[in-house]
């Protein structure tokens, strides 16, 4: 009974040894392909949720983030107040 199970073991030892390489590049192909499968299915699925116009984010500013933003210049407004000591000059004047 021991020589059968020392014979089986060395069976399965020499079988393994012999076919390592090709046993590891199947286990990591198909983990591959099950990890492309799976993330294939998560963007199709979250792509499924979202609704146009509406991204899940809230939109409620408070009345002095409002003041400030209205505060804020466009680019067509002159700025003739800016600060350029030490005789530098400003390089984004036209």
């Amino acid at each position: 009974m021991k020589k059968s199970l020392s014979f089986n073991s060395t069976v399965i030892t020499h079988t393994i040894q012999r076919y390592h390489s090709i046993i590891f590049i199947i286990i990591v192909a198909g983990g591959l392909t099950l990890l492309m499968l799976e993330l294939n299915n998560i963007l199709s699925n979250s792509s499924e949720q979202v609704t146009p116009g509406t991204d899940g984010l809230s939109a409620t500013f408070d009345q002095k983030t409002i003041d400030r933003i209205e505060k804020l210049r466009t680019r067509n407004d002159k700025t003739s107040d800016l600060d350029l000591s030490g005789g530098r000059i400003n390089p984004f004047v036209e």
